[in-house]
């Protein structure tokens, strides 16, 4: 079984309790002695077995690290993690999942091979706004219900309004456009720092 760990939790001395996603469940394990073992990591990509007991909760045993060669670069890992930590908060208490969740992470392991980290998170972010119906069609201010012009700004969750009505980072209308339509090698180097930014305030 293949899986992304997306939440490490150290119990007693160096034993961990692990959260890993894959292709249909996050699974809830504990892996004892964690701490020693380097492939134990937040976004890692694991090939794992799963021991389960009945009085206790599921062990991961047999772990394999699956690495990506850009894993090398502690900046691009560094915003894996990231984006990593904040989907692990999105998908709290859910253990049944739609594949699209192991899917989008592995996009996004590709993605981080050719393109720069923040935008690629970025692109990647906005399959997943589209997904669960979060895309946002930019008609609209979320406060006052009227029409927006050419600048928009958004806030957390890319919810969008007025700048006289909202707090949150300006845009122009046509960048959001091109962005929310998967062209997000479009945005500005300005823009992608806002929208990270943005991001980082929660899914």
């Amino acid at each position: 079984m293949q899986g992304f760990i997306l939440h490490t939790q150290r119990i007693r001395d160096e034993d961990l309790l692990i959260k890993v996603l894959t292709p249909n469940h996050l699974y809830t394990l504990y892996r004892f002695y964690g701490l020693r073992h380097s492939i134990i990591h937040l976004g890692n990509k694991i090939d794992f077995t799963i021991q389960q007991d009945i009085r206790e909760i599921a062990k991961l045993r047999e772990p394999i690290h699956l690495s990506f060669p850009w894993e090398r670069e502690s900046s691009i890992r560094y915003y894996w993690q990231q984006y990593l930590k904040l989907l692990n908060h999105h998908l709290k208490d859910i253990m049944v999942l739609d594949s699209f969740y192991f899917n989008h992470l592995e996009e996004g392991t590709k993605r981080l091979t050719k393109e720069e980290p923040k935008r690629a998170i970025l692109n990647l972010y906005v399959k997943l706004l589209a997904f669960e119906g979060r895309n946002n069609t930019l008609q609209s201010c979320l406060i006052c219900q009227k029409p927006l012009k050419e600048e928009i700004v958004l806030g957390r969750s890319m919810v969008c309004g007025h700048k006289a009505c909202m707090q949150g980072e300006s845009f122009q209308q046509q960048s959001l456009l091109h962005w929310f339509n998967n062209q997000g090698e479009f945005l500005e180097e300005l823009e992608i720092e806002k929208l990270w930014n943005l991001l980082m305030l929660g899914l």
